[in-house]
């Protein structure tokens, strides 16, 4: 056994060092000899609690040996100290062991890692060959602008409860006729703005008893929180968004399919997490936040469940 007199640690001096033998220059423990006046002194006692917590907090673990123990009892302190050394050897093995193993899982959770990465970048490259070798060559699909209707103080009056219903009505066919499929919460803010104002509770139940008339009437049809106009008998073009403002949880769920069919049609396969990145693009967003993402990623899924789209090793792609 190697013991070092007098290490110096974190300002203090430890009694006697055990050095580890199968780590060269780590120490087991620390051993603290006490005197007679140790016992007769509360300050030196408080001092050296003190001193033995800021030592363990440095990872050290310390023995302590009674000067009146030793005289009394040598052969059984120096029993207790070599039990208490053998207990401090096993646990720093223990502890090599468990970090030794724990390093080794970690680089083979790394290892499995890295390879499963290179195996999806090879296939998102074999998927990219495949489809330049059996398609024309990927050109994004431009989306027309998207067209408001006139708004804007329009029709400017001091008391909205004063409009006519019939010039509500009017006004709700054509916004939906000019901007169908239209989300509710922009359709009542296009009528309001038509005469000047903000489209508050006591306006929007106004406007929605319009909506039910027209909707009554069949002039417009209302699927979900969607107005769209009767005259486009089920078709849907998707339109761009740039500088509109409108939000990716405004725009109907079937602009978004058409969208991504558009981006898949001519052949064209693209890896999975692709194409909510190129219907972003379509429609004129910079990034895909959590409500665009999930958006574009349900029109995938509702394709998908139509059957019009499917994955193979070339990736996503229309079925034939």
């Amino acid at each position: 056994m190697n013991v070092v007199p007098q290490v110096g640690v974190a300002g203090y001096r430890i009694d006697l060092g055990v050095l580890d033998e199968a780590s060269p220059g780590r120490f087991l423990c620390g051993i603290e000899c006490d005197g007679v006046a140790y016992h007769a002194s509360e300050t030196a006692r408080d001092r050296d609690r003190l001193r033995q917590q800021v030592l363990e907090a440095r990872g050290w673990t310390i023995h302590r040996v009674w000067s009146t123990d030793w005289f009394k009892d040598r052969q059984g302190q120096i029993q207790r100290l070599l039990s208490l050394i053998e207990g401090a050897r096993k646990r720093a093995q223990d502890e090599a062991i468990a970090e030794r193993e724990a390093r080794e899982r970690l680089e083979e959770e790394t290892a499995a890692h890295a390879e499963e990465e290179e195996k999806i970048r090879k296939q998102e490259a074999a998927a990219i060959r495949e489809t330049a070798l059996n398609s024309e060559a990927y050109q994004r699909p431009v989306a027309p602008p998207y067209v408001f209707a006139p708004s804007d103080g329009f029709y400017v009056t001091a008391n909205f409860f004063a409009v006519p219903l019939g010039d509500l009505v009017k006004a709700v066919v054509l916004i939906v006729e000019t901007e169908s499929p239209i989300h509710k919460i922009d359709l009542l803010t296009r009528v309001a703005n038509l005469w000047g104002f903000k489209a508050g509770q006591r306006i929007q139940a106004r406007i929605l008893t319009a909506c039910e008339s027209v909707e009554r009437g069949r002039m417009i049809d209302r699927k979900g929180d969607f107005y769209w106009s009767v005259s486009a008998e089920g078709q849907c073009k998707f339109r761009s968004r740039a500088e509109t403002r409108i939000p990716g949880d405004r725009i109907a769920l079937e602009e978004y399919e058409q969208a991504v069919i558009a981006i898949l049609s001519k052949g064209h396969t693209f890896a999975p997490t692709h194409p909510v990145s190129e219907v972003r693009s379509v429609f004129g967003f910079s990034r895909t936040g959590p409500i665009l993402d999930e958006a574009i990623n349900v029109a995938i899924d509702s394709l998908t469940r139509q059957g019009k789209l499917g994955e193979d090793s070339t990736g996503i792609g229309l079925r034939k």
